[in-house]
């Protein structure tokens, strides 16, 4: 991996409106303060970015009672699949501030990736864009094909994919290259890939068939370097030379602390990155893709 200055940290409230991901260590999402002390906890840290969605149940309405926008946040939301009119997009873009009780959206990015090829929709983003309702369009996409789409459409200002240590598909495709060739500000999630790479193999073998021998590969060459899992998983997307980005979710505010504090072990984690992508070039899609995940029970 090349050098460059690690990415920024942006915090994922998807857990503060919905219960989310498969290792949620309270079983449930946090109530509104516990939710409060959350965002609190990322302030104090000195994360500025939030990454939510209109569909990420009542995480708009949290952030907007928390008046994290009149706080400083910078705030990155999506527009629902489904809109049927020009209009309609505006509209919940509108319908998104007052939500967040915001004035200006950083970043607004289409949750669907097949919306860019609805005219309508990317006329009413730019209209939105031109009235000064947000500053970015962007798109959230799940699959390296809708990545190299985004990366080359002109519309786009940012896009956000999955990334993790297991997963290289969008290095072996040119999609990191290409996106920054386009000016395309880069926001991966899933660093932890839904808490799978943070359990023991036998858990992740019982939650995802063929997961286990890969966690346990992960864990040792992790141990190997002197890095727990979540140091390993964090800082490998952190020290990614073409990642901004690293949209992170938690469930306490303690873990909002603990994240942060990895990056204090970002100057000489390279030996451990580069390690890291040498093992896991060729990691099947069933354990790379949520969707496709089977479990063993």
């Amino acid at each position: 991996m090349m050098e460059k200055k690690s990415a920024q940290l942006c915090l994922g409230t998807v857990q503060l409106g919905m219960e989310y991901g498969i290792k949620n260590s309270l079983g449930r999402r946090p109530v509104r303060e516990e939710a409060f002390s959350i965002l609190d906890a990322a302030l104090s840290v000195g994360i500025e970015t939030f990454d939510t969605a209109s569909s990420y149940g009542v995480a708009e309405d949290i952030l907007g009672a928390f008046h994290l926008a009149e706080k400083g946040g910078k705030i990155v939301s999506k527009l629902r699949a489904g809109c049927t009119s020009r209009g309609e997009v505006v509209g919940e873009v509108e319908t998104s501030l007052e939500r967040l009780h915001a004035r200006r959206i950083s970043a607004y990015l289409l949750h669907d990736a097949g919306d860019m090829g609805r005219i309508f929709i990317m006329e009413g983003l730019r209209q939105a864009q031109e009235d000064g309702l947000i500053e970015s369009i962007g798109v959230s996409v799940y699959t390296p094909e809708e990545a190299l789409l985004s990366a080359r459409d002109q519309r786009i200002d940012c896009v956000q994919v999955p990334y993790n240590v297991l997963d290289q598909r969008l290095d072996q495709c040119g999609f990191f290259e290409t996106a920054k060739e386009n000016g395309k500000a880069i926001y991966v999630r899933s660093v932890f890939l839904q808490g799978l790479l943070l359990m023991d193999p036998e858990t992740a073998e019982a939650r995802v068939v063929g997961a286990g021998q890969y966690v346990e590969q992960f864990r040792r060459i992790s141990t190997d370097y002197g890095y727990t899992a979540s140091e390993a998983a964090f800082l490998y997307a952190v020290l990614h030379p073409y990642v901004d980005y690293v949209v992170f979710g938690v469930d306490t505010a303690d873990e909002v602390s603990e994240n942060a504090a990895i990056m204090d072990r970002a100057e000489t984690a390279k030996p451990l990155c580069d390690a890291l992508q040498t093992a896991f070039q060729d990691v099947p899609q069933e354990v790379l893709v949520p969707m496709l995940w089977r479990s063993k029970t």
